[in-house]
């Protein structure tokens, strides 16, 4: 399932008819993000044109199979004329059978088509809940990316005013060797800069295929306030994580079905054992004991050459297959769920050591900054240093966020619910 939604994605980016240049922004909140994208997503769309074949097919399996209508005439009457008549020495005769299923087949053909869309309706879950990870993955990505290219283009201005300024001056105050270091410095910046307007321009097309947008610039609207994303106090547990993604998992769910699946098909092959009857009426106008002859008949199969051993013992192995297929699934979860709760563990730490206000005080700082290397009270090194200590600290501290939010959305996937819930 993870190889066919990562395809589904990489069709939809290679196939997509939009354009790479846009120009109206979309500024969306997270919430109104997935109500988008569950109401425009093509492939959910058609996935769930399955749940509608996947009724039809349980009422095929209800229904009765047609009845055999035979009809005989003779060619050469007993008077040795022909071809082909209809006179009162011309015989006819014809058959109707209905097929009658026995041992409770139908029940069980009905229970196979319930339990399949059982099936398709987890695997259309647990693919929704895919798409909507890539979802908030790509608007989280998106939304911080957005932060620090603002920052970075403060700190692009600002040296770039220094710049201006020194190069207009002409008596030769400024050693040329202190300008050559400032562009050397804006180039870095600049690089960086457009490493990540490239970013952001891969985030943009992700959102904009899943959204089905078209000539719209997706931008996310999220909290200042890394609080304000989820609730910090919350301290989840191993064992009801566990607890939960054994209940909540879809594509357990899908091998759950599975395995009840297989139940139903050992009991179809084991009823398969008895023959279906077949009950017809058959009439002959002159070739019967009596002109004019009706009759019943009654077939079956005989069960002496195949008893439908092989069917029922493939039945049971599929029955244990699945069994041993879903304690592995089992097994894979429970270390799944331990991975990302150490994950989420580990960004909460790393959180802790983060100024969190460091975005509210940034404008005021570099100008703080920049004054003070203008008016000489700052060494060119001082102040290379600051801007050098500054980006390397916007992109660490964006990413330490980024990081618990990611972290937090992962162990919601891994468990199959919103543990951490985003309410913005």
């Amino acid at each position: 399932m993870k190889h066919f939604f990562e395809g589904c994605l990489i069709t939809l980016v290679l196939f997509s008819p939009f354009s790479l240049i846009s120009q109206d922004t979309l500024n969306l909140t997270l919430k109104e993000t997935e109500e988008r994208f569950l109401k425009e997503n093509l492939l959910i769309m058609a996935e769930k044109l399955e749940l509608d074949i996947m009724d039809l097919e349980i009422k095929k399996a209800g229904l009765w199979d047609n009845p055999e209508f035979e009809i005989e005439h003779q060619i050469i009457n007993r008077s040795g004329k022909g071809p082909i008549g209809f006179t009162g020495s011309d015989n006819t005769a014809f058959g109707m059978e209905q097929l009658i299923v026995t041992a409770g087949k139908r029940g069980h053909r009905i229970k196979l088509a319930e339990l399949d869309k059982v099936k398709v309706e987890h695997q259309l879950q647990y693919l929704t809940r895919q798409f909507i990870r890539s979802l908030r993955e790509e608007f989280f990505k998106l939304a911080f990316l957005n932060r620090i290219e603002g920052l970075y283009q403060e700190q692009i201005d600002a040296l770039d005013q220094i710049l201006s300024t020194f190069e207009a001056q002409q008596d030769g105050n400024i050693p040329r060797i202190e300008i050559i270091r400032l562009r050397s410095l804006l180039l870095e910046l600049e690089k960086d800069y457009s490493e990540i307007l490239g970013e952001i321009e891969e985030a943009r097309q992700v959102l904009r295929i899943l959204l089905q947008l078209e000539d719209q610039v997706p931008v996310p609207q999220i909290p200042s306030d890394i609080s304000d994303f989820i609730d910090l106090s919350l301290v989840p547990q191993m064992d009801e994580l566990y607890e939960r993604a054994l209940e909540s998992r879809r594509d357990l769910r899908v091998a759950q079905a599975s395995i009840a699946s297989a139940e139903r098909s050992l009991m179809l092959e084991q009823a398969n054992r008895y023959p279906d009857l077949g009950v017809g009426l058959v009439y002959d106008r002159l070739d019967g004991l009596v002109d004019n002859y009706f009759g019943i008949t009654f077939s079956l199969e005989l069960p002496i050459w195949n008893r439908n051993r092989e069917n029922i013992q493939i039945a049971q192995h599929q029955i244990r297959q699945n069994e041993l297929l879903l304690n592995q699934k089992e097994g894979e979860l429970f270390q799944d769920v331990r991975a990302a709760l150490n994950r989420y563990q580990r960004a909460l730490r790393l959180l802790d050591r983060v100024d969190t206000t460091f975005e509210d005080e940034f404008g005021a700082i570099l100008e703080s900054i920049t004054l003070q290397y203008r008016q000489g009270e700052m060494r060119l090194i001082e102040f290379i240093d600051f801007y050098e200590s500054f980006r390397d600290g916007i992109k660490r501290n964006y990413s330490v966020q980024e990081e618990l939010i990611q972290a937090a959305e992962e162990l919601n996937y891994t468990v199959g619910e919103d543990i951490f819930q985003f309410n913005f």
